[in-house]
């Protein structure tokens, strides 16, 4: 062995002798587990707001607000929700506590439930993989869960996939613990084992039937779950009774709990789901899935993306292959808690071949994955301490590196809260002009209400949705013309906003949008992330110039012959050039013109507005649009003295630099008319 002999070798060790009764004592504390549910904290805390409420999670909003007395009928049946009623059903609760605070419609104050069972989730993986193998390799399994992206992003999304997950890896943890005579809290010396098992059986009861009563999906753990039984019971070549009728009297009850249910879910799904082939595509399956549970989108190249997979799949099997050095061999639960449910959703697509159509469906095996994971970093380490080291280092390394995606533009979904945003910054800028909002097909009316009601501007404004069945041509004027022209005709609105997602299946030729485009001028259209936006100027005439926003320009000039700039408004002042939300990339400024003919227009020009620098650069040019006020009532139709609103977007270059930039109105072979100021960012 060499010496260390030099002053730096002498006093490095020195520094490690003395550290050592540090580091023991830390790890006899309960810093480290701390330290991980910390770990698990920061990324589902950060950026709650960053992502908009979509259309899944308006739905659940929309039912937690009902009540107990409404939920429970309504989504026990499954008939009116796929989905059953225990996570409403605490979100209500939820809900109701945040109200004490005035925090009820607070995105982040309700995303806070996802990310406590996130967090939540987490400790019981560290509990449960404690019992099996041991407190090091329950860390980093802890710390796997902790940064695994998809478990970080249903942490922050208020639906039951997470919650589910959380309940079912409880519910492990409680049989485990029951076998081992443990509770879930440490047992003060006066309570009994039989005390402590019956807290155990209990809890295993209550988080299982919660799981089933959250999500059906649930279920494909049960059978793998049962197995575990038999396989816990026996030790030394014998098997214990006892704990083996408990464990059947517990699984009784969650049958008998859960019999209903499932009798709802099998008459339903029989009935709405397409066959397919069973076990088709079962190792791409497998692949995408490994996927999922690990680096997920990441956001890299993918030969990047696909050796970080199949890096976890090396940690995955060597986990589910190697030996331990515990008494209990953790290998066999973990086959049955991740084949098990892989296999029965595999053979369940002859009856249904949309099982493994969505990231989520199976989101509840990413913490026995990640743990298998783990358990195979600990036997590398067993076998050599530094390929264990680097091993996990490389896997922390690698899911904490495909974090920073989840909170970028690519990741957005359905962006109802820009919708809501860009319609009640329009209103705050129309003082003159009343509006009303077709949300269409009407299955996604809670999505863009929820946002809406939260505004003052748009708090009272009437919202419809007139579409739900499937529509045909045959019903444009008939059907579709009745409900449009009733709508327009009885609210009196100056401008009708169509705000359309989900088409498929519902309006697959736009036979909505179509009928609209038929009979109004088109104002402006707008895409937030899986939403379309067009508004339409169900008035555009008008006898006298309506009252204005303050920031309106009134220069009252010759725009061409015969045609007044009676006054302008810009009603998005402030705009990014570079536009993230609703065109990607170009900024749009968006500008309403009041004209008005003092005399007959025999010929119109070319109208178009520019953004310019203060040195008269071009920096944005207003679009042509067909369908526009222009195009569907132009100037030589006008009558003498009328006032006519036309709507004009500039799309702006988005290399423009930050600051303020004029506006100006020209007609074609005119020299234009300024019309105020607007501020890039």
């Amino acid at each position: 062995m060499r010496r260390l002999n030099s002053p730096f070798g002498a006093r490095a060790a020195l520094a490690y002798a003395r550290l050592t009764p540090i580091r023991r004592r830390i790890w006899a504390s309960s810093l480290p587990e701390l330290f991980v549910l910390l770990l698990a904290a920061l990324p589902r805390l950060w950026r709650l707001e960053y992502h908009s409420i979509w259309f899944d999670e308006a739905v659940s909003l929309d039912w937690a607000r009902l009540g107990p007395a409404h939920i429970w009928p309504g989504t026990f049946q499954l008939l009116r929700d796929k989905h059953p009623p225990a996570y409403y059903l605490a979100l209500h609760y939820w809900q109701t506590f945040l109200s004490w605070f005035g925090a009820a419609e607070r995105d982040a104050a309700l995303r806070i439930f996802g990310v406590l069972i996130g967090i939540l989730l987490v400790w019981g993986i560290i509990r449960l993989v404690t019992l099996l193998s041991g407190r090091a390799a329950a860390l980093l399994a802890g710390a796997f869960t902790a940064l695994a992206p998809v478990l970080v992003w249903y942490s922050q999304e208020l639906r039951m996939f997470q919650p589910a997950a959380a309940a079912i890896v409880w519910a492990a943890f409680f049989l485990v613990a029951a076998r081992e005579h443990l509770p879930p809290q440490p047992v003060s010396p006066g309570r009994s084992a039989a005390a402590a098992r019956i807290l155990c059986w209990f809890g295993f009861v209550a988080a299982l039937v919660f799981a089933l009563y959250s999500y059906l999906y649930a279920a494909f753990f049960l059978p793998g779950l049962g197995l575990t039984v038999f396989l816990l019971a026996r030790r030394r070549s014998a098997f214990n009774r006892r704990y083996i009728l408990e464990a059947v009297a517990a699984f009784a009850i969650v049958a008998l709990l859960f019999l209903p249910l499932a009798r709802s879910a099998w008459t339903v799904n029989s009935a709405s789901s397409t066959p397919g082939a069973p076990f088709a595509d079962f190792l791409p399956n497998l692949w995408r899935q490994l996927r999922i549970f690990t680096v997920w989108y990441s956001g890299w190249p993918s030969t990047v993306r696909a050796a970080a997979v199949l890096f976890f799949a090396f940690l995955l099997l060597a986990g589910l292959l190697l030996p331990g050095d515990r008494r209990r061999d953790a290998r066999p639960l973990l086959w049955l808690w991740i084949g098990a449910p892989i296999l029965i959703g595999s053979a369940l697509l002859a009856t249904n071949q949309a099982v493994f159509r969505e990231d989520r469906y199976f989101l509840f095996l990413a913490p026995f994955v990640l743990s298998a994971a783990a358990r195979g970093v600990s036997a590398l380490g067993r076998w050599r301490p530094a390929a264990g080291a680097l091993s996990g280092l490389a896997a922390l390394v690698l899911l904490a590196a495909s974090l920073p995606v989840l909170w970028t533009p690519p990741l957005f979904r359905e962006n109802w809260r820009a919708a809501a945003d860009y319609i009640s910054a329009y209103q705050r800028h129309s003082p003159h002009a009343a509006s009303a909002a077709l949300v269409h097909p009407y299955f996604l009316f809670p999505a863009l209400d929820w946002y809406l009601r939260q505004q003052p501007e748009t708090a009272e404004m009437p919202v419809y949705g007139n579409f739900n069945a499937p529509l045909t041509s045959e019903q444009a004027e008939t059907l579709i013309a009745a409900h449009l022209q009733d709508l327009t005709a009885a609210r009196r609105a100056d401008t009708l906003w169509l705000v359309q997602s989900h088409l498929a299946g519902v309006d697959d030729h736009r036979l909505v949008q179509s009928w609209l485009d038929g009979n109004f001028a088109l104002v402006t259209e707008q895409y937030p992330a899986g939403v379309e936006m067009r508004g339409y100027a169900v008035r555009y005439r008008y006898k006298t110039l309506p009252a204005l926003s303050e920031t309106a320009v009134h220069p009252q000039a010759q725009l061409f012959p015969g045609v007044e700039l009676a006054a302008c408004e810009i009603i998005t002042p402030v705009v990014a050039a570079r536009d993230v939300l609703y065109h990607p990339p170009s900024g749009w400024v968006h500008l309403r013109l009041w004209l008005r003919t003092y005399e007959g227009v025999s010929e119109a020009p070319p109208l178009f507005a520019l953004v310019q620098s203060h040195d008269g650069q071009i920096w944005g040019r207003s679009l042509e649009r067909a369908g526009d006020v222009l195009s569907v009532y132009p100037p030589t139709m006008w009558q003498p003295n009328e006032f006519v609103r036309v709507e004009l977007d500039v799309n702006l270059n988005p290399l423009a630099s930050p600051g303020a930039y004029n506006v100006k109105v020209e007609a074609e072979g005119e020299p234009g008319l300024p019309c105020g100021s607007v501020q890039l960012e």
